[in-house]
């Protein structure tokens, strides 16, 4: 396994053999390197002789210890990419995605190596991340305007399992959370039925009208730049494999990409209220959630697990006390 996670195997010789042999018959491999990073994926590249190179990314090997909605995702992030593809924002560019663990014992995907560096390298110079982080703002207005027919995971909206609203999607997502934390005894009942409680009595406030694309793991690791002359651009917006058919507010409840210079490019933001602000909060918390047990039963880190949990149960104190509609 690698260091840190439970989950994410590195990738072998004879795995990326099987799996180059397969998706590019005939061609000569000259090998291939490990990419940094992954407590849940493991990410290489393939170099060919002949060919420009690809990105390999392998799934996790345990999934009984995966959350719900994390057992697709990288069927998810194709349908993201397509999407995004098909809406002119530059993403990743799908070669072959396959979910039916017969070559190998995971998920795999394949996609085109974009020669570029992540946003938050420290090779990008300070005076060109304003205008990136403007461009990464109207980028995502228009990844906001993609609209779902239905609300709840990508892949759950795109095989037909969404649900009738934003306020169904989120509870629904809640109870297999909740199941979870119970079984592993990582959350009290009395926490976990008064975050419930909590959505119940805001549903209203939950209402979003029609489903649109939100990423919900938005931040610089995730925007990949290139330089092209003396000019920064964004080459592409990647890893929403875990993006909701809901609300777009969802990306504005973590600040790690909420600038001044993301605003200046985004344009009209969803206007502010203490309603809204009350929102945010409870979309922190449904994330908190879920990351206290993936900080514990998937990447071992009982520290980060106590710390998500203390934020769960501040908010769950805090949150009602907050102005804001309720239903």
């Amino acid at each position: 396994m690698i260091e840190g996670s439970l989950i994410a195997r590195p990738l072998t010789e004879e795995e990326v053999r099987l799996v180059a042999e397969r998706h590019f018959p005939g061609m000569k491999r000259l090998g291939f390197t490990a990419l940094k990073g992954g407590l849940f994926n493991n990410t290489v590249r393939i170099d060919f002789a002949d060919a420009p190179p690809v990105i390999l990314r392998a799934g996790p090997v345990r999934p009984e210890l995966l959350l719900p909605y994390e057992l697709h995702l990288m069927d998810a992030e194709a349908e993201v990419d397509r999407l995004c593809e098909e809406a002119g924002i530059p993403c990743s560019h799908v070669l072959a995605a396959d979910s039916s663990k017969t070559l190998l014992d995971r998920d795999y995907m394949l996609v085109a190596c974009i020669d570029s560096l992540p946003l938050c390298d420290p090779a990008v110079p300070p005076e060109a991340k304003p205008g990136l982080y403007r461009e990464t703002g109207r980028l995502m207005a228009r990844f906001h305007q993609i609209g779902g027919r239905s609300f709840g995971r990508v892949y759950d909206v795109t095989n037909g399992n969404g649900s009738g609203s934003w306020a169904e999607a989120l509870i629904g997502e809640l109870a297999d959370i909740s199941g979870m934390l119970l079984e592993a005894s990582l959350m009290e009942r009395g926490v976990l039925d008064g975050v419930r409680a909590l959505l119940e009595e805001n549903r209203a406030l939950l209402e979003c009208g029609k489903p649109r694309l939100a990423h919900t793991d938005l931040w610089e690791g995730n925007i990949l730049v290139r330089q092209t002359g003396d000019h920064w651009e964004v080459a592409a917006i990647i890893d929403g494999d875990r993006a909701y058919f809901g609300d777009p507010d969802y990306d504005f409840s973590t600040p790690w990409m909420i600038t001044p210079d993301f605003l200046a490019g985004y344009g009209k933001a969803p206007e502010d209220s203490p309603a809204r602000q009350k929102k945010l909060r409870i979309y922190r918390l449904l994330l908190g959630l879920a990351e206290a047990y993936i900080w514990e039963k998937e990447y071992n880190n009982h520290q980060a697990y106590l710390e998500k949990k203390a934020e769960v149960e501040t908010a769950l104190r805090e949150i009602p006390q907050m102005e804001g509609a309720k239903e």
